[in-house]
């Protein structure tokens, strides 16, 4: 993807594959509850990527097919972990648990047995989200 001047870009982890020189790079670590308790150290790690100077190429890898989603101010879209690529710094990433119930008194009574819940990744723009899929 080109890349211009102060323009940040957060990578989901282990997909990078090179960058210009002119692109500077860090790391930081998503924390939340959630993380806490689906990953082993807490959290997770999430590259990201700075342009410094004059125009630069970033390469990152993505599985099946790719597509960029552009967030409004305040809008939300929930992904399934696996999924996203990367987001501009401007959108605000959270941990979701969604819980599965057949609605009811004793839907509920089933998702506290022993239901189905599986977690997200919410993501609230503005700014672009990068996402991936394959059949």
């Amino acid at each position: 993807m080109p890349f211009g001047l102060a323009l940040a870009k957060d990578i989901s982890l282990l997909l990078f594959l090179l960058a210009t020189s002119n692109i500077e790079y860090s790391f930081f670590f998503q924390r939340g509850l959630a993380n806490l308790f689906f990953s082993r150290s807490g959290g997770f790690f999430i590259d990201r990527f700075i342009g410094q100077q004059l125009r630069g190429l970033l390469l990152i890898h993505g599985y099946g097919n790719v597509f960029e989603k552009y967030l409004a101010p305040g809008e939300v879209l929930d992904v399934e972990p696996g999924a996203w690529l990367w987001k501009d710094s401007s959108v605000k990433m959270e941990t979701v648990t969604v819980l599965q119930s057949s609605g009811g008194i004793f839907g509920a009574i089933g998702v506290m047995l022993g239901g189905i819940s599986f977690t997200l990744n919410r993501f609230i723009g503005p700014g672009r989200l990068g996402l991936h899929y394959s059949l």
